[in-house]
């Protein structure tokens, strides 16, 4: 039996606990709830009714990005369109419903995760009250992400998985959840960097192979060529999209806070100057967390939310993949580095909850947005992250100890 100065130490138990775990179970029914009625309305879950329209489309052995769709298109890889087919067959009221609680309960599987994953690392002391703190701190992040019916919650519980123990089971489930995170959106590749530096080889292999086999049903329905011609139909599609909006006043990546101070409003940045933001801000992103000295859910963290601040499309409902960094930056184990974190937050809060079309009417936000006030608190939350979050691997108690 341990002694009890050789016993580990418990963490404490929140203040209002109870009262903590009904109020962030309250708000996460609350969002299904809302969700699932938002999605009932066919005009509402623009963004999934993309989806599905693709997946009709795949099995039909039509293009997947025809000229025809303009702008408002399908964005995501060819590879993606399949996995979207339960939606495609059902109406799209009750595909938008089912939809958005699917992505509630994605996002309450990914805050148990991310919250074990830190409870198990010991220098952080997750509560439900931190959790429902980071959650509103994102409000309208979620009120957008459920409006147009997007990924990003899927994405977050895709991301969380990876955060298990190495095992061999493990490795192939996160491989797998790694390589989905990967084809819906590319910047999720930052996280196999991580993986490199773990020494966690076999998920970066599973990665790779699930990430090929993904690919099978696109060569079986189109053949190499069609499968070809689609890969590059996509890639036109992103190089259009990208350069006509990636100056609008809606996208808030770290490459438009670069490319802003050098082009006006909706201008189109030459092509290599966006490639050459891009690799800077993945770049900046990388060598902070190496310098850092990040590991665990600290690192894993900051790379989620890289996976959308790297990205030249970023926009406002992107950003609930910060949850994770928010909910490390306020249950640090340090008070003193707690109530930093925390007032990197409230700086994320304050920019949600008041840069918006119903607090400052319309034309109002887009001129806020434009001055890229959005991402600029969230480059300055990462920031906060990699100077405040733990560093290195955290040390094993002393009875775990050889």
């Amino acid at each position: 039996m341990l002694s009890p100065s050789r016993a580990p130490a418990a963490h404490p138990a929140a203040p209002g606990g109870a009262a903590g775990r009904w109020a962030f179970a309250g708000t996460v029914l609350l969002l299904a709830a809302w969700g699932a009625v938002l999605g009932l309305n066919p005009r509402r879950a623009g963004d999934l009714h993309l989806y599905a329209l693709a997946a009709r489309r795949f099995w039909a052995g039509l293009p997947l990005y025809p000229p025809s769709d303009g702008l408002i298109s399908f964005k995501y890889a060819p590879a993606a369109a399949w996995l979207f087919t339960p939606f495609a067959l059902v109406p799209a009221g009750l595909a938008g419903a089912l939809w958005n609680l699917a992505s509630v309960a994605a996002f309450a599987f990914a805050a148990a995760r991310w919250s074990a994953a830190l409870r198990a690392d010991g220098r952080f002391s997750p509560t439900h009250l931190a959790c429902l703190a980071a959650t509103l701190a994102l409000a309208q992040s979620f009120f957008l992400e459920l409006f147009y019916g997007q990924v990003n919650l899927f994405m977050l519980a895709l991301l969380a998985v990876p955060l298990s123990a190495p095992s061999r089971g493990r490795d192939w489930s996160s491989g797998a959840c790694l390589a989905v995170a990967t084809v819906l959106k590319p910047t999720a590749a930052l996280l196999a960097v991580a993986l490199v530096g773990m020494r966690r080889t076999r998920v970066l292999a599973a990665a790779i192979a699930c990430g090929v086999a993904l690919h099978l049903p696109l060569l079986a329905r189109y053949g190499w060529s069609g499968a070809l011609g689609e890969l590059r139909a996509w890639s036109a599609n992103l190089d259009q999209t990208t350069l006509a909006w990636a100056l609008g006043h809606n996208p808030q990546g770290l490459p438009t806070v670069l490319l802003a101070a050098l082009h006006p409003l909706d201008a189109q940045p030459p092509r290599a100057a966006l490639a050459l933001a891009e690799a800077i801000a993945a770049s900046a992103l990388l060598a902070g967390a190496f310098v850092a000295r990040l590991r665990g859910p600290a690192l894993w963290s900051v790379l989620c939310l890289g996976v959308t601040l790297v990205s030249p499309l970023a926009w406002r409902a992107n950003f609930v993949l910060a949850w994770p960094l928010l909910l490390a930056l306020l249950t640090i184990a340090s008070p003193a580095r707690r109530r930093l974190g925390a007032a990197a937050v409230a700086c994320v809060a304050a920019v949600e909850w008041i840069v918006s079309d119903a607090v400052l009417g319309q034309a109002s936000a887009r001129a806020v947005l434009a001055t890229r006030v959005w991402g600029l608190a969230f480059v300055l939350a990462l920031a906060a992250a990699l100077w405040l979050l733990p560093r290195g691997a955290p040390e094993l108690p002393a009875h775990q100890r050889s």
